[in-house]
């Protein structure tokens, strides 16, 4: 916008040099016919009759005198030099060095009519149309063939840069081309609002159509790249949940046949030992399974009352005899995979159950998005196994028995489901005892 209104600026000054050039040109060329016509009818006169013939060329815009003196030695400007140049060819007979020619303001100058003419004998510039203006005397001072010179002033209005119709037209046009622009940029960026939008939701781990690839011809080659990237991740994860799959259902037959071998144990202890080994790895195959499947299902996005699933939640636990409660929970809506979430939620409820035999839930609203807290009153975690307790199977409950620790899925679950909505997902011991589980999912886009 700023170089628009430079080269607006730029071809306005060229448009009104342009036209104080033509009417400079008229003007001077008025006078220039005047003096010239002047100049030859006064040499062809006796001298005696000089002063009338001068008088008699006069108007409201101009006076002419001859007198014997010359005038003022008077260096002049390249405009004053030009115009020399012109009188000069039209004379024929003098050289642009014998003239000389003044052009100065007209409140400056002295009136050179004053014996004859009154100051008030000159035109007053029009001021009704409201343009800006100066006016200027024009004097040209021609030498006669017997020696005199002969004088004429031109008084001449210079119509000023900044006049009220150039005004209006500069802004007029500046607006419309400002208007166009402004459409034209926002049809432009249309699409790489909608290109930033789907990229906001691939990152929150939405499924979302293919972009319609339309646009300038790179908008147009950005749309085409995010879907050729958007296609690549998408078979990239259902291959490799795909890989998960296979090897957690593959695993189920051998896991069988050792299972029924070991019952032909004869050593009870061995046995057992054995047969509970093969029940962990069992169970750890039908999380994986379990877990691959859900991720496969690819849930679509909706609008949830997060209030109403955390309810939920709650009421499940209490009805399975668990300590769980809520803070009062504001009505919240927000957009997400809600049998993920509440999968996420559900295990971060669980393990505070678990370790710290109650949980207490708490839904607020902050300026960076949603924030879901889980608090238990259970020993905690040490500081350095924080990180530690969302990796997938790491087990920090001291027995490592499925029976009273999991398989070490159900953090690192979580926190994958959380970050797939664009959230995050942190656990820090509280001050005053206990575990607290932090959610955050960002504002909808």
């Amino acid at each position: 916008m700023v170089a628009l209104a430079v080269a607006q600026v730029a071809l306005f000054i060229t448009l009104r040099g342009q036209q104080d050039v033509v009417v400079d040109g008229v003007v001077h060329g008025q006078a220039l016919n005047l003096t010239v016509s002047l100049a030859r009818l006064v040499d062809t006169y006796p001298p005696a009759e000089s002063q009338r013939l001068a008088d008699a060329f006069g108007s409201r815009q101009s006076c002419a005198y001859v007198s014997a003196a010359p005038p003022a030695n008077h260096k002049m400007d390249a405009s004053e030099t030009r115009l020399a140049h012109l009188l000069a060819e039209r004379l024929h007979q003098v050289e642009a060095s014998q003239l000389q020619i003044t052009i100065e303001p007209l409140a400056h100058s002295a009136h050179p009519c004053d014996r004859d003419v009154s100051a008030s004998n000159l035109a007053e510039p029009d001021t009704s149309s409201g343009k800006p203006f100066r006016v200027v005397a024009l004097a040209m001072h021609v030498p006669l063939k017997d020696g005199r010179w002969l004088t004429v002033r031109t008084a001449i209005d210079v119509p000023g840069l900044w006049n009220r119709a150039a005004i209006l037209s500069f802004l007029f046009s500046s607006l419309a081309v400002a208007a166009v622009v402004v459409v034209v940029i926002r049809s432009q960026t249309s699409s790489l609002r909608e290109l930033a939008i789907a990229s906001e939701r691939l990152g929150r781990g939405e499924i979302i159509p293919p972009l319609a690839v339309s646009g300038p011809a790179e908008v147009a080659a950005t749309r085409q790249a995010f879907n050729t990237m958007q296609e690549r991740l998408s078979q990239f994860l259902r291959d490799r949940l795909r890989l998960l799959a296979s090897i957690s259902h593959d695993l189920r037959t051998p896991l069988t046949t050792l299972r029924l071998k070991a019952e032909f144990i004869e050593d009870d202890v061995v046995r057992e030992d054995l047969v509970k080994t093969i029940e962990e790895l069992t169970l750890i195959c039908e999380a994986t399974l379990a877990f691959t499947r859900a991720e496969a299902v690819g849930e679509e996005t909706k609008l949830v009352a997060l209030d109403e699933l955390v309810g939920d939640i709650v009421s499940e636990f209490r009805m399975a005899g668990s300590n769980v409660s809520a803070a009062p929970l504001p009505p919240t809506g927000y957009p997400c995979r809600p049998v993920a979430l509440k999968r996420a939620v559900r295990n971060l409820v669980e393990n505070a159950t678990r370790y710290g035999s109650s949980a207490r839930l708490r839904l607020d609203r902050s300026g960076d998005g949603i924030l879901l807290s889980v608090e238990d009153d259970g020993p905690g975690i040490p500081e350095d196994q924080i990180e530690d307790a969302f990796k997938p199977f790491v087990r920090l409950e001291a027995s490592r028995s499925t029976e009273t620790g999991g398989i070490g899925l159900g953090l690192s679950i979580a926190r994958n489901i959380i970050v797939a909505h664009g959230g995050s997902l942190v656990v820090f011991n509280r001050p005053s005892g206990g575990l607290r589980a932090e959610i955050l999912l960002p504002n909808a886009a």
